[in-house]
């Protein structure tokens, strides 16, 4: 079973004003949707699944990894900056999707 297809059996979890609905594969910030690529809706379904605890950035490497990609660190990177550009209201200064120095990243509650 896939990633898409284990989101599918989920209920819709709200954190804050962010809105995400695994089945429905619907993601909003208050009423606003926002349009994911299918690892971003993944990872920002993980992130939700673990609100308020540390997600490590090993956790992340299966999502990556299934595209075939082989720096992974970069391309862990670059999808934290994407999905940050897209919850956040300052990317540079994130509230919602914060690093935890050293170990990965928590979305607050």
């Amino acid at each position: 079973m896939n990633g898409v297809e284990m989101l599918a059996k989920q209920q819709p979890i709200l954190v804050n004003d962010l809105y995400i609905d695994p089945v429905g594969y619907q993601v909003k910030l208050g009423q606003r949707e926002i349009e994911l690529t299918v690892k971003e809706f993944e990872i920002l379904c993980l992130f939700a699944q673990n609100k308020g605890k540390v997600v490590r950035r090993t956790e992340l490497v299966p999502f990556i990894s299934a595209l075939g990609i082989v720096d992974e660190e970069r391309a862990i990177n670059v999808m934290i900056c994407r999905l940050r550009k897209k919850i956040e209201s300052d990317p540079h200064h994130p509230k919602r999707l914060v690093s935890v120095r050293g170990l990965g990243y928590r979305l607050r509650e």
